[in-house]
């Protein structure tokens, strides 16, 4: 029964296909075609390009396979190691030489000119001058010594005593304003038999002076100017009343000094100039002006003198 089946089946299956195929073949040679719908505008069918089938692969040439690599052992990492500081590249010396010995240069010599011997010592650097530190502040110089009258105003006066002092303050290292007070008691001579004449020459003047100072001298120079007033009286030993006799006016003159310095306090002298120039004088309290040709009075003092 199997046996008879199986010639069935093959020329069953022969009959289809020779049916089905010319179906095919009509089917892609005739598309179908469908109707227009309205409102839609029908378009030929592009041209399709027929399906091009892949061209065999060229086969690839043989390749010989790699050689196994044995895979790198695992490495233990190494320590940290601190850097090493940098060190100079060692230069090596090069080939010694014998040194030359040394040859004194040549100087350029002037005509006259003698270089300095041996031994000479530059001269020294300039130091600047040391500060004065004793002219600040207030001024005080009392002085006292002997006053010498000179001229011809001075006939029955003889050399006195004198005694005065500055006082003032400093305005600079170099330059004090200073007031001046200077008493003179005169030593007259008797006018007359049987009498006797005492008096006084005071002067109030306004007496600067300007210091030309070394580190342990200071030297004072400044002029006078002011008013002066000398007193007489004379008396008689018969009981006649005393006369008086006043004289006034102005004061012109020249102070001069030199002063060393010990500690905070300076000694030295004092030499004074002055002119008595009178303006009125008073006999018995009667005043009147000084006629004209009267004689000025000059006196020198010489005086010994602190300064502070």
């Amino acid at each position: 029964m199997r046996a008879l089946v199986r010639p069935f089946a093959l020329s069953l299956g022969v009959l289809l296909m020779g049916s089905l195929a010319p179906r095919a073949a009509s089917a892609q040679a005739a598309p179908e075609q469908y109707p227009a719908q309205p409102g839609y505008q029908q378009y030929p069918q592009q041209y399709q390009q027929p399906q091009q089938y892949p061209q065999p692969q060229q086969p690839q040439p043989y390749q010989q396979p790699q050689p196994y690599q044995q895979p790198e052992q695992y490495q233990q990492p190494q320590p940290y190691q601190q850097p090493q500081p940098y060190q100079q590249p060692q230069q090596y010396p090069q080939q010694y030489q014998q040194p030359q010995p040394y040859q004194q240069p040549q100087q350029y010599q002037q005509p006259g000119y003698y270089p300095p011997q041996p031994g000479y010592a530059p001269p020294p650097a300039y130091a600047p001058p040391p500060e004065i530190v004793h002219h600040r502040g207030f001024l005080f110089l009392p002085y006292l010594g002997l006053s010498i009258p000179t001229g011809d105003a001075a006939t029955g006066m003889d050399t006195s005593l004198r005694l005065g002092g500055l006082f003032g303050f400093y305005v600079g290292p170099f330059v004090s304003l200073n007031g001046e007070l200077s008493i003179d008691v005169l030593n007259l001579s008797s006018p007359g038999t049987g009498s006797s004449a005492s008096g006084g020459l005071v002067g109030f003047t306004f007496s600067p002076l300007f210091h030309f100072a070394l580190p342990q001298v200071d030297f004072v120079v400044g002029p006078r100017l002011g008013w002066y007033d000398m007193p007489v009286t004379i008396s008689y030993n018969d009981g006649s009343p005393d006369d008086t006799y006043s004289e006034s006016g102005f004061l012109y003159g020249l102070n001069a000094g030199a002063f060393f310095w010990v500690g905070r306090i300076a000694f030295g002298g004092l030499l004074s100039v002055s002119i008595h120039s009178p303006s009125s004088y008073c006999l018995n309290d009667v005043c009147g002006d000084v006629p004209s040709g009267f004689s000025s009075l000059k006196v020198v003092g010489l005086n010994g003198a602190m300064l502070f």
